[in-house]
């Protein structure tokens, strides 16, 4: 059965190097969280008359182990500042948001 996690991760500046190290949390045969303004999409895909001036990765996933995402992404050597996790769990009818920057300063 599944157990779906939704995963919204916003990030500063476009930076594709804290992407790939976010995405090796996941198994080989598991893509991580793709940016919206991968190549592979078509250029302004989402609404608006806009273009995005937020940098956003998104991804859905199957027994997340949603804290052991947040400790890996706590432990990456880059700078986390402003970068924010939105998740919503299976049977959940809205985002919680986890702010990096805090949970690091938890940490210490």
């Amino acid at each position: 059965m599944s157990v779906v996690t939704n995963v919204i991760l916003h990030y500063p500046y476009d930076d594709e190097e804290l992407l790939s190290r976010v995405s090796t949390f996941f198994p080989a045969n598991v893509r991580g969280v793709v940016t919206v303004k991968d190549k592979r999409l078509p250029d302004h895909w989402y609404g608006g008359g806009k273009y995005l001036e937020c940098s956003l990765a998104i991804g859905a996933f199957n027994h997340l182990d949603l804290q052991a995402l947040i400790d890996h992404i706590c432990q990456i050597d880059h700078p986390l500042t402003n970068t924010q996790l939105f998740i919503m769990e299976q049977e959940e009818e809205r985002f919680k948001v986890i702010n990096i920057s805090d949970e690091i300063a938890h940490r210490r």
